[in-house]
């Protein structure tokens, strides 16, 4: 079965409090999942900087580099 983009928000929000950067997160849980199609992005949002790594279901995981908040979008 699949994995999906809920089930990865939940494998990177505990890799988080595990204390995982996100780089290491990126190479380690992002890069090599086949729903992810592409290297993170920066973008600003709400006047805050982000990073958004695109899915193939259209969205993206975002890493808000402010407060530390990784979200689905």
């Amino acid at each position: 079965m699949a994995e999906t983009q809920t089930e990865l928000l939940t494998k990177c929000r505990a890799a988080q409090a595990a204390g995982m950067d996100f780089p290491t997160m990126w190479h380690q849980l992002l890069k090599p999942n086949p729903l992810v199609i592409g290297p993170p992005v920066q973008t600003v949002r709400g006047g805050r900087i982000q990073l958004e790594t695109r899915l193939m279901s259209g969205g993206y995981i975002a890493f808000d580099s402010e407060t530390n908040e990784i979200s689905i979008g």
